[in-house]
Parts: C-alpha cells; sequence; structure tokens
C-alpha cells in the first residue's frame, strides 16, 4: 500500500489515506467492512443491496468531517448505512416498497449472507421482518456485528441507556410473535428458550465477501 500504511493500519487512517487519492486503502477499507454492511442492506432490500453499499462507503468520504479518530469507525460506517437505507425507503414511490422491504424473508430476498439452518433459524428470520425498523437495526448491529451498546446509540442517534431497553424491547417482541407462529411446539419452545444463540447463529457463518469492487467517488475517482 501507498502512505507507509498496511493491513494493521487503523479505519481512521484508511479511510483518511482513501480520501486523499490512495485506492488501496480504499479497497482494504471497503473489503473488511464489506461483509456487514452488505449484510444490513442484503436482508432488508436485496435487489438494491449492492448499489446502498456502495453509497454507503462513498458517503464515508463525503462526511468525513463529522467522524474524529477518536470515535468508533463501525459506528460512523452504520449510521450512514442507516441515513441510506431511510433515505431509499424515503424515495420509493409507492408506499408497499416499505412494507416488503420489512415483512421479512420473501422470494425476492435472498439473504445470501445470512444462514439459516435450522428451523428455528428460519423462523426467527421471519419474525425479524415484524420488528420496527430501529429496533430490527439495534438487534442485528448487537448479535450479528457484536457492537456495543454506545456504539449502536451513535448508529441510532440515542443514548445507550435506550439503546439497552429498546434491545429488551425487542427481544420480548421477537418471543411475542414467535408463539403466535403456528410452528410445533418442540421448535417454537426451542427457539423462545434460546432466541440470543439463535439470533447469534443467523451469521456465524457468513459467506459473503465484496468480490470485484469499483467504487468510484463522486469526483470520477476511485
Amino acid at each position: 500500500m501507498t502512505d507507509g500504511l498496511d493491513e494493521q493500519a487503523s479505519d481512521y487512517d484508511l479511510l483518511l489515506a482513501w480520501s486523499r487519492g490512495d485506492a488501496a486503502a480504499g479497497d482494504l477499507l471497503v473489503r473488511r467492512h464489506y461483509p456487514g454492511v452488505f449484510r444490513f442492506f442484503d436482508v432488508k432490500l436485496t435487489p438494491v443491496a449492492e448499489d446502498l453499499t456502495q453509497r454507503t462507503f462513498l458517503a464515508c468520504i463525503e462526511n468525513l468531517g463529522r467522524l474524529q479518530k477518536a470515535d468508533s469507525f463501525r459506528a460512523y460506517l452504520f449510521g450512514i448505512a442507516r441515513n441510506q437505507l431511510l433515505l431509499h425507503l424515503r424515495q420509493s414511490s409507492r408506499l408497499e416498497a416499505r412494507h416488503r422491504a420489512f415483512d421479512g424473508p420473501e422470494p425476492k430476498t435472498s439473504m445470501s449472507t445470512v444462514v439459516a439452518r435450522r428451523e428455528e433459524e428460519h423462523l426467527l428470520l421471519m419474525v425479524l421482518g415484524s420488528l420496527p425498523t430501529d429496533l430490527r437495526i439495534a438487534v442485528e448491529l448487537f448479535y450479528w456485528e457484536d457492537m456495543r451498546t454506545s456504539e449502536i446509540g451513535r448508529v441510532l442517534e440515542i443514548p445507550a441507556s435506550t439503546v439497552t431497553s429498546r434491545l429488551a424491547r425487542a427481544r420480548e417482541l421477537l418471543r411475542r410473535e414467535v408463539l403466535e407462529l403456528g410452528a410445533s411446539p418442540k421448535v417454537r419452545d426451542s427457539l423462545v428458550a434460546n432466541l440470543e444463540h439463535f439470533t447469534r447463529a443467523l451469521v456465524q457463518s457468513s459467506p459473503c465477501s465484496p468480490g470485484s469492487l469499483s467504487l468510484k467517488r463522486s469526483d470520477g475517482s476511485r
């Protein structure tokens, strides 16, 4: 890499180098965080997940002034991802698009970055779609990305204490939805008893990789 940066460079330094035109730094930064960001969109809006993922990384440069070196880069990154998601939904011409985006797994949603191996996990993916948007984001970031409540608070623009209460509310809503499903008692009881385990297990074997990227900045450069 140029500018003396290597695989051990911090996210902040890679982003700063990328903003100065170091394409290699940008490629490394994207590859480091691509799976989580792509998954964030893929489980909600599969057809446009790739586009929204690329927009998110490019917006990181455009909003660089909002990031301080002491801040959490992941909180900054997923905060931008959330803004991209909400912007896309607002720009949708039909209200049905919003409902389809959060109604859970459907044929158009491949969720290629989420692996459901057991019936409990399939049911869990289904009920996740019933959560309000920010509750769902909080759950995904906490269990799938191992983010701290303080980081999630930055993403959602709320205090960490509020994140804790929202996670508790989300777990209760998930349990309620599971109990209302027409699943077999054995599967239903297993999911309710091990809800957090199955939530984490969904992404323990993510096949996502950035593949061939061609990120272009608004000025046309990479």
